[in-house]
């Protein structure tokens, strides 16, 4: 069960960080034995990282010459210092570390094995190599412990009922040693990037939406601008989405190549919907939003209608657009490419297409999945000065 925990936690928690900086970093590599699995000499390494959308995207590469490998990267002024991975091993392997101003000391006992590897040298990387090392000690303590209890017994005790159940003790007890050093460990940082990749990827998913708002309170104003900060948020929000809460802000790549983000939109009512190219309600949902959008235009600029597809291919999405005679002014089209696993679709719980939802002008979600016909009917009424909506939002 530790284990699986600590697995879980390494995983996960290798997803995010940032820092704001500026300067050149230097990432330098080494590694003992340069065979890959299969026997071959590794060759190249790549420098890449994932994108917003949960893209991969390689920065850079390197030739490996006995064993070691360098990478130089110039960070512009004001760009956040996020994880990276040197991938090139196989089997989607590879060594995350963040890149930041400063020099960056990568050793790796094996190619085949590049997951074990140490990586030190400055602020970011060093305080994540010390918060992983709290888990791989307290791993190692339960190890030390079942080994105490198989010496005194048997293995074939261990398998008892009443081995299991000793196992489940250590586990628990070392579980809580361990978590507890994990939370000091982040009382003590929490003006570090590492609190908020923590929090997100490890401890999020364990605390109440109250309890979640303290822990995002907690967080030093200087990590505001962040982006992983605005992720957090952004999940934070997500996790307790309902009428009257406010809603995830995320990031729109319009057609014509401009992004925007939804918070952009503040003032405004939004009527928010997601799509998709071969979807036929999609289709059918577009001929009653084009009623909404000539109601809207006659009343001027209250409300803006942002249509986010689920496309994976942009091409077909664009084509979509025109066909259903929706590239019209003001109407405003996404599209990440993500498809189904687009992030906007995981924050408002996609489950299937079409699905329409209104946001009032600060942000709260007034309905997250109305009916088309009901849209129009209740723009008409807030046009009318109906904000019929009020007696459901709770301050």
């Amino acid at each position: 069960m530790i284990k699986r925990l600590f697995s879980t936690i390494i995983l996960s928690i290798i997803a995010c960080v940032a820092v704001n900086a500026q300067g050149l970093c230097v990432i330098n590599g080494h590694i003992a034995d340069s065979r890959l699995g299969d026997g071959s000499e590794l060759k190249k390494v790549y420098l890449t990282r994932v994108n917003e959308f949960g893209q991969q995207v390689t920065i850079a590469e390197s030739k490996v010459e006995n064993g070691a490998y360098t990478f130089k990267y110039e960070l512009a002024q004001g760009e956040p210092v996020l994880l990276y991975t040197v991938t090139g091993f196989g089997d989607g392997m590879g060594i995350e570390l963040f890149v930041e101003h400063g020099e960056v000391a990568v050793n790796t006992p094996s190619a085949a094995q590049p997951c074990v590897s140490k990586v030190v040298g400055t602020p970011v990387n060093d305080a994540y190599t010390e918060f992983m090392d709290i888990f791989a000690n307290g791993y190692k303590e339960v190890e030390k412990e079942v080994a105490a209890l198989v010496s005194a017994n048997s293995n074939e005790w261990l398998e008892s009922a009443e081995g299991k159940a000793a196992v489940g003790r250590i586990e628990s007890k070392e579980g809580i040693n361990t978590v507890s050093q994990a939370i000091r460990f982040l009382i003590g940082h929490n003006a570090s990037p590492m609190m908020l990749l923590v929090v997100e990827c490890y401890l999020l998913h364990l605390l109440t939406p109250a309890y979640a708002e303290q822990v995002m309170n907690a967080v030093s104003t200087s990590l505001y601008t962040h982006p992983y900060y605005l992720s957090l948020r952004n999940r934070v929000l997500a996790n307790n989405l309902k009428v009257g809460n406010e809603a995830p802000d995320i990031t729109l790549p319009l057609l014509g190549g401009e992004t925007k983000r939804l918070s952009d939109y503040r003032g405004k009512y939004v009527v928010l919907n997601f799509w998709a190219s071969g979807c036929a309600k999609s289709s059918e949902m577009f001929a009653e939003l084009q009623k909404l959008y000539d109601l809207v235009k006659e009343y001027g600029d209250e409300f803006v209608i942002v249509s986010v597809s689920l496309d994976t291919d942009k091409a077909a999405w664009a084509k979509a657009v025109e066909s259903n005679g929706i590239n019209r002014e003001g109407w405003l089209h996404a599209c990440d490419g993500a498809g189904t696993v687009s992030p906007a679709a995981e924050l408002f719980g996609l489950e299937n297409t079409p699905k329409i939802l209104l946001i009032e002008p600060e942000g709260r979600a007034v309905s997250l999945d109305m009916e088309i016909g009901e849209v129009v009917m209740r723009a008409d009424q807030i046009l009318m000065g109906d904000l019929y909506y009020l007696d459901q939002i709770e301050e």
